[in-house]
């Protein structure tokens, strides 16, 4: 989220600076997530374009939901939390849209374990498995797409892919994985297009310097688009599958195009950016406030 301040007059955040408002954390290099607008009026306009909420969070059993988020299961979505343990594969959705598809898995298992995307003409659960308790991945029904390798418990890894229509099977190969219950099923469908957001209807303009929103994977939500110069307070709950953080910096650097380093995130400090403030990482399901 970008919180762009122009101002002559000093407020809390300092005026005729850019902020924004984000996770350190991104996917893939590439700003992720639901974007929305808010704007300060009287003598400060602001300007929130949000960006989204970057991986790498460690994924702790305790803080994690190890279950489905609040969605139908059959209903396509294009961003799937789930997790890995032993013996099953568990996902928010299992079916997705035509395009660019975000898997969010966390290790909640004892052992290691992997994540292998498959397109298949097996029935669900029915790969044959050689005498290694493997499926062999060169069989013609089977077709990898691509995985996630082996990673410990605790942690949690993102897996962004381009998928085209058809059935496809998620799980794990390791030696004796498959074949104890550690698969799921999940298709993909030929999408009808979503309402793109310069057609969507607006939020209403309410102003207000007391905002509560919500992050996940991979969206920071807030339910004012409007704010009068002076102290602002965020109130944020963590409405995800991971833990997350929640960072006010200022930058004029343009939304997503921060420069990562080899961890996947941006460095804190970094020339062109100040981390102002920050929710530090915390467990799902929990609200914390920001007072700037």
């Amino acid at each position: 989220m970008r919180l762009t301040y122009h101002s002559y007059k000093q407020s809390s955040l300092t005026s005729c600076e850019h902020y924004r408002v984000s996770d350190s954390r991104y996917l893939g290099g590439n700003a992720m997530g639901k974007k929305s607008r808010i704007r300060v009026i009287g003598r400060m306009c602001a300007v929130l374009a949000m960006v989204g909420a970057a991986t790498g969070c460690a994924a702790d059993p305790n803080e994690v939901a190890s279950g489905t988020r609040n969605m139908a299961f059959d209903e396509p979505t294009n961003k799937i939390s789930g997790s890995v343990s032993e013996w099953k594969v568990d996902v928010s959705a299992n079916v997705a849209e035509e395009g660019e598809v975000i898997f969010a898995i966390a290790n909640f298992g004892t052992l290691d374990h992997e994540f292998l995307v498959t397109k298949t003409t097996y029935e669900t659960g029915k790969i044959p498995v050689n005498a290694e308790n493997r499926f062999d991945e060169e069989d013609p029904g089977i077709e990898v797409i691509d995985e996630i390798k082996e990673w410990p418990v605790n942690q949690a890894k993102v897996l962004k892919l381009d998928l085209t229509e058809g059935n496809y099977e998620l799980l794990c190969n390791i030696a004796g994985h498959y074949a104890n219950g550690m698969y799921a099923p999940f298709k993909v469908v030929k999408g009808e297009g979503t309402e793109s957001e310069a057609k969507a209807k607006p939020a209403e303009e309410i102003a207000s310097n007391d905002i509560s929103g919500k992050v996940l994977e991979w969206e920071v939500d807030v339910d004012a688009h409007l704010a009068k110069a002076g102290e602002v307070n965020f109130t944020m709950e963590n409405a995800g599958t991971i833990a997350h953080e929640f960072l006010v910096v200022k930058t004029d650097i343009a939304p997503g195009e921060i420069p990562l380093t080899s961890e996947n995130k941006f460095a804190e400090p970094s020339e062109g950016l100040e981390v102002i403030d920050e929710i530090p990482e915390w467990p799902i399901g929990e609200t914390k406030t920001l007072k700037l």
